[in-house]
């Protein structure tokens, strides 16, 4: 029973404090006049992945990989496509450009590093110091070349700052508990059920670390803060892959026994990465109908994923 009250209470806490954080991010960003992809890559992308990265890294200090790498691998899946399919059921998405050859590469280019590194079935700690190098690169990269668009000119609504400061502070810190119990509710819940470490971190606690961007998504596209979308998720890809990824190795080197992820979560997680890339440069826009693909695209994923999950 105590698992249950755990995730379900968990779940609220990353509604509601996930929501909470990303109105505070929004009103600083117009109050500073910061472009909406940097608040969305930098601080939604990082905010939101931070749940990912205390999974993780506790993961891989207890010794499971698994549950680590399927975390990363299913919170990757489950962000292009039913967290980019709940956004599109709420407005139509376009991704600009400069931002899909940029950002969109920039995450495309994260998730085949990760994918090198966990085909082999091994993380070794240099490997993590790669990809964690990489992340910090990357995360330069971004604010640097967005430097020119930064300014300090702030509107008439400056006194609003403190406040929202302390709204985004809050609203990380109760999202990253809210995560923590949700997915100590799921890990006991799934231990129960005979499902293994693997699946376990790429259905249940995936979706568990996924529901900040899918709460602040969601937020964003009723405000209409489509290029905050495509920064946060992105982002969040991109932090999940080589930040989370490295850490993960670096915290705790060693093998994944679990070939249902080096195989399959791979492989999805480098469909999805395609496919929504090719949405948007081939269909520009994103509508219902490529939501309803990537949402078919997951429950694919889940299911093949799940043929082997038995312990």
């Amino acid at each position: 029973m105590e698992h249950y009250a755990a995730f379900l209470g968990g779940l609220i806490g990353l509604v509601f404090f996930a929501d909470q954080f990303v109105k505070g991010s929004s009103i600083v960003a117009k109050v500073y006049r910061i472009p909406p992809v940097i608040i969305g890559v930098v601080l939604l992308g990082f905010g939101t992945s931070l749940p990912e990265s205390l999974v993780s890294i506790a993961a891989a200090q207890a010794g499971d990989l698994d549950i680590g790498a399927g975390n990363i691998l299913g919170s990757n899946v489950a962000n292009l496509t039913l967290v980019m399919a709940a956004a599109v059921m709420f407005t139509r998405i376009s991704i600009p450009t400069k931002i899909l050859r940029k950002e969109g590469l920039l995450t495309l280019a994260a998730s085949i590093a990760l994918a090198i590194v966990l085909v082999n079935e091994l993380i070794s700690r240099l490997e993590g110091l790669l990809l964690l190098g990489g992340g910090i690169l990357t995360l330069l990269y971004i604010v640097r070349g967005n430097s020119e668009e930064l300014t300090i000119e702030v509107e008439e609504d400056l006194s609003k700052a403190p406040v929202e400061f302390v709204r985004i502070g809050l609203g990380l810190l109760g999202t990253v508990v809210g995560a923590y119990f949700t997915v100590k509710g799921a890990d006991g819940l799934a231990k129960s059920w005979g499902i293994t470490g693997g699946f376990v971190g790429f259905l249940l606690i995936a979706i568990g670390t996924s529901l900040p961007e899918l709460v602040t998504t969601a937020s964003c596209a009723k405000r209409g803060e489509t290029e905050m979308i495509i920064g946060n998720l992105f982002g969040s890809n991109i932090f999940n892959s080589l930040l989370v990824g490295g850490l993960m190795g670096v915290v705790g080197p060693g093998s994944i026994e679990d070939s249902n992820l080096t195989g399959r979560g791979v492989g999805f997680m480098l469909l999805a990465t395609f496919l929504l890339l090719g949405f948007a440069l081939f269909r520009k826009k994103l509508h219902k109908s490529e939501g309803i693909i990537l949402i078919v695209v997951y429950v694919v994923a889940v299911a093949f994923l799940g043929m082997n999950s038995a312990t």
